[in-house]
């Protein structure tokens, strides 16, 4: 059996799609707090929409032969983020607090995946990531999101520090 290509806009769009699984199960876990179910709901559907536009991405720049990955974008980090992913998402999330699914988040937000998601918007070239960005929720506005939530829900100071770092 022969290994596929390694397929960088593929494997960081399923990377995306995990992020989304974790943060619908991270909605379902506050239904009796229709606001922070309802942040995570976005939440999620913002990641599905990086994944669709990775996708996306790949189309559109499917038949271009002059561009080079960053070495940053390999398969072991892909398969590094991913192994990072499916532990929390094998956790067991029905005991999990505000404060504990918004540590998991901010370890995600600040990890190497928005630099990497960022890099392969790049790959198109400046009109394709411009218009790529424009059809979703930037990465940045995301974070901002996710400040604003934490200052809301969380009074954790450790967790506060490290939303402003973001």
């Amino acid at each position: 059996m022969t290994e596929e290509p390694f397929d960088p806009l593929v494997r960081f769009a399923e990377i995306e799609r995990l992020v989304s699984r974790l943060y619908y199960r991270f909605s379902h876990l506050f239904f009796d707090r229709p606001e922070i179910r309802d942040f995570w709901w976005e939440m999620a559907k913002e990641e599905e929409q990086h994944a669709c536009i990775l996708n996306a991405c790949r189309a559109v720049i499917e038949n271009y032969e002059d561009e080079r990955l960053d070495p940053a974008i390999s398969p072991g980090k892909a398969e590094e983020l991913t192994e990072r992913l499916r532990v929390f998402l094998h956790r067991g999330t029905a005991s999990l607090g505000v404060e504990e699914a918004f540590r998991i988040a901010l370890e995600i937000e600040s990890s190497e995946i928005d630099v990497i998601y960022g890099k392969l918007l790049q790959l198109g070239g400046p009109k394709i990531s411009k218009t790529m960005e424009n059809l979703g929720v930037p990465a940045s506005a995301q974070r901002l999101r996710l400040k604003l939530a934490l200052r809301q829900f969380c009074s954790n100071q450790e967790l506060l520090l490290a939303a402003e770092r973001l």
